[in-house]
């Protein structure tokens, strides 16, 4: 094309993709861990002691190597983490990048026996709340949950009006 200059004068060899440095955006990543009784089922999977892994042991695992990854990647990442019973509530509140204190806020997570239908409006709620105060540090809120129960009722409200209720499960 004319009068179009290339970027670059390395060459990258075919068949090989590369990314462009970009700036990665420091995120506050809300972790949301579900703790009703159906995360003790065991899994096929056993660990080093031979025991076989739970749900929850799982998730515990995946959130341990989400962490070191992110933190690989921008070591300004901030993380908290809530549980979700019949309700969500604060296991750690305070965003922080510090990996000890997560891995025992997500460690010492324990089942709720008594839980039953989740009831998302409260994870929202802290969620939208949280959004804007990172917005407001320009940052960039990121909840991921893990959602175990399997007969969860969901309620889409706008205004006064339910729009839709999907009901998830067997």
């Amino acid at each position: 094309m004319e009068g179009r200059q290339a970027q670059s004068s390395t060459v990258t060899p075919p068949g090989r993709y590369t990314l462009p440095p970009t700036r990665y955006f420091s995120e506050d990543i809300l972790f949301c861990i579900d703790v009703d009784p159906e995360s003790l089922v065991e899994m096929k999977v056993t660990g080093p002691t031979g025991r076989p892994f739970t749900r929850l042991d799982s998730i515990k695992q995946a959130i341990h190597l989400f962490i070191n990854a992110k933190l690989a990647i921008n070591t300004d990442h901030r993380f908290a983490f809530a549980a979700l019973g019949k309700s969500a509530y604060w296991l750690r509140k305070e965003f922080s990048s510090d990996v000890d204190s997560s891995t025992a806020a997500f460690r010492g997570i324990t089942v709720d026996s008594s839980s039953g239908n989740a009831d998302l409006t409260q994870l929202f709620r802290v969620a939208a709340h949280e959004a804007k105060k990172s917005r407001a540090q320009n940052r960039l809120l990121r909840v991921v949950s893990s959602l175990i129960h399997f007969h969860v009722t969901f309620s889409y409200i706008i205004g006064d009006v339910p729009i839709m209720e999907p009901n998830i499960g067997p």
